[in-house]
């Protein structure tokens, strides 16, 4: 193609591009109209919003055996492969920890408020996540996507350090220590009950993390090590995964979860794994409503939703081509 017909053929694309997402904007607009009336009709009826907190204790059950089972591999066996497999376990534990910790922060996980702040605040520590301070990040979230209180930015990787820069959350646990440091100087600003729980978060997260390490210092015994500090390798990158595929690649300046939103159809033990993740739509559509029922809500909105995917396999096959395309480009390459 001569230079004369790729200029021509720019102002051609972008042109489309306008008209695909107006015509998607126009069908998303179209289909919250139609959809009101099942918003509404679930929202009235009680027993599909209802709280069931022995539903969530199970879940909390779960989570328990599946960290025993891997703190036993880690301290009992002596035996290093299956000392990183434990690791491996409880990491998995901790990064499915923030999507229940997400579902205390909506406060629908259990009927009591002050139980969920409680409950959430310790799942979210273990990912050195402060559940106050995401907890008002979310809310933000809701109203608008693209304020992500967790971002990877992802189109920015061009080479193997920001990959794993982004894999291993690094800029996260850094801004996590500093802002503990901050908290125990006394150099983070109180100047509203929101601000002085964030603050006595980053105070509680950082007596846990000294606590540990002078643990395993004063006893000689790598409890800390192997119960926390290592696993955070394997939760960083498992969180990774669950959490970038929710808005990328979707319309993130629109407010309607049809088009800013993804669906993702995955087996049952993925969807368990996630917490309900993959029908990160539905949840967007419906942000109160239990987590358990967003298959349900999926099937009332699937047929209207911009960015569906048939698997987590397809979604993330794409998505790393398409960094390793990034990666082995010249340098200096637009």
């Amino acid at each position: 193609m001569s230079l004369a017909l790729a200029l021509d053929a720019a102002p051609d694309a972008a042109a489309d591009a306008a008209a695909r997402r107006a015509a998607m904007e126009a069908d998303a607009a179209a289909a919250e109209r139609r959809l009101a009336a099942e918003r509404a009709r679930l929202l009235a009826d009680p027993g599909f919003m209802q709280i069931r907190d022995r539903y969530f204790l199970w879940r909390m059950a779960e989570q328990g055996a599946i960290w025993g089972a891997g703190a036993w591999l880690a301290l009992g066996t002596g035996i290093l492969p299956l000392q990183i497999l434990g690791a491996v376990l409880i990491g998995a534990v901790y990064a499915r920890n923030l999507e229940f910790a997400h579902e205390c922060m909506h406060f629908i996980a259990f009927r009591s408020r002050r139980v969920n702040r409680v409950v959430g605040t310790a799942l979210a520590m273990t990912l050195l996540t402060n559940f106050e301070e995401w907890r008002v990040s979310h809310a933000r979230h809701h109203v608008d996507v693209r304020d992500e209180g967790f971002a990877y930015q992802p189109a920015a990787i061009r080479n193997w350090w920001l990959l794993w820069r982004n894999l291993l959350a690094l800029d996260h646990f850094r801004a996590a220590l500093g802002k503990c440091v901050a908290a125990v100087r006394g150099r983070m600003p109180v100047r509203s009950r929101s601000e002085r729980r964030v603050r006595d978060g980053f105070r509680l997260m950082a007596a846990c993390l000294a606590g540990g390490v002078a643990f395993d210092l004063l006893t000689g015994q790598p409890v800390f090590l192997w119960l926390w500090f290592l696993p955070l390798i394997p939760a960083a990158i498992f969180n990774f995964h669950i959490q970038l595929p929710e808005h990328f690649g979707c319309v993130m300046d629109n407010g309607s979860a049809l088009i800013n939103s993804r669906t993702i159809t995955t087996s049952r033990f993925l969807s368990w794994f996630v917490n309900g993740n993959n029908f990160h739509a539905s949840h967007h559509w419906l942000a109160n409503a239990p987590i358990r029922q967003l298959a349900r809500i999926d099937a009332v909105i699937h047929a209207d939703l911009a960015h569906t995917e048939p698997s987590y396999a397809g979604f993330f096959g794409r998505y790393y081509r398409e960094v390793f395309r990034n990666i082995r480009a010249p340098k200096g390459a637009a």
